[in-house]
């Protein structure tokens, strides 16, 4: 049987608050589960085999349909991101109350996944969107999930194109930006282009969600990885190496940076690792969601000695850090 609008956006509203303010597994995963089947029902996409393809852009991957339907699907990253937002927001409505926070979406995806559970918390006198995406697809599926759950209201503009090269209204309207696309280590997908082209358009008010973005070099040893795994509450023992970037409001693109790798008979893998803030201390640590997995750099052998490792961030249509030594 076909749901009502009604019941559709009451299913959303109690997955919502499971999301926003549960802390028991088992009540989050049936949330995002009933989230995706209430979206992919609607839209017609589905987070299951992946048959579409990227699009490969000048500044990186922006990923297909259903690859974006699937980010949905990791759990952590969904509640987040969207806790984050949600505290982003009553932070401009606590200074501004009687006011219209204006929200650009870039990298909308499908679903607007990062939005459209807030849109039960939130009126659309409180919150108007601009859904921005390089894939059309993408975008009509949004359109399309927006018309049939009747919150069109919500939506000031639907707009197909690059983020990178896409510039804001000259009257600084927007309040917040949403741009959720990278993989860990900051590799492949557009992120630094998307923030160095709307980042310095943004008023100094105005918040760029994630918060910060950290990409750090640390020695490993995969023993004391594989006991994270297996021992609850192990901490495994890591070399911090330094800090090879950090992404944020005062943002810069990455400049090349020297990390003095110290000598360990015991850790031998150099890995970057990977932590998002996307705002007010809701964080996304290693391990957390694919966005954190460290990202094996290299095997350091027989090292006697600190070994200085110079990290460069390449901007092109595969971006990422390469590293020399």
């Amino acid at each position: 049987m076909e749901l009502t609008t009604q019941q559709r956006n009451e299913s959303i509203s109690n997955a919502t608050n499971a999301l926003l303010f549960e802390d028991d597994y088992l009540h989050i995963k049936n949330a995002i589960d009933q989230l995706h089947l209430l979206f992919a029902g609607v839209t017609g996409v589905n987070a299951g085999n992946i048959t579409d393809q990227d699009i490969h852009l000048p500044s990186g991957k922006a990923v297909s349909t259903i690859k974006a339907a699937h980010c949905l699907m990791e759990i952590d990253r969904t509640r987040k991101f969207l806790r984050g937002i949600h505290q982003a927001i009553n932070h401009i409505l606590d200074k501004r109350p009687n006011q219209t926070i204006n929200i650009l979406y870039a990298g909308c995806g499908p679903y607007a996944t990062l939005l459209t559970p807030l849109t039960t918390i939130f009126t659309a006198q409180q919150v108007r969107f601009t859904m921005l995406d390089v894939n059309a697809a993408s975008l009509d599926a949004a359109r399309l999930l927006y018309k049939e759950l009747g919150i069109l209201d919500y939506v000031t503009d639907f707009v197909c194109t690059d983020a990178t090269h896409y510039q804001l209204s000259a009257n600084g309207s927007i309040d917040m930006i949403i741009s959720e696309t990278m993989l860990n280590a900051l590799r492949k997908e557009p992120q630094l282009a998307i923030m160095n082209n709307l980042v310095p358009q943004l008023n100094p008010d105005a918040i760029f969600i994630p918060e910060h973005i950290t990409v750090e070099a640390v020695l490993t040893r995969w023993e004391e990885e594989y006991k994270y795994f297996i021992t609850p509450d192990y901490q495994p023992k890591r070399i911090k190496a330094g800090l090879v970037y950090r992404a944020d409001r005062k943002f810069q693109l990455p400049k090349p940076v020297v990390i003095h790798a110290p000598a360990s008979e015991t850790h031998n893998r150099l890995d970057l690792f990977t932590e998002i803030n996307v705002f007010g201390g809701e964080m996304l640590k290693t391990y957390n969601c694919s966005l954190t997995m460290p990202l094996a750099v290299c095997k350091l052998e027989n090292q006697n000695e600190d070994i200085a490792v110079t990290f460069e961030y390449v901007m092109s249509d595969n971006p990422g850090f390469t590293c020399t030594f």
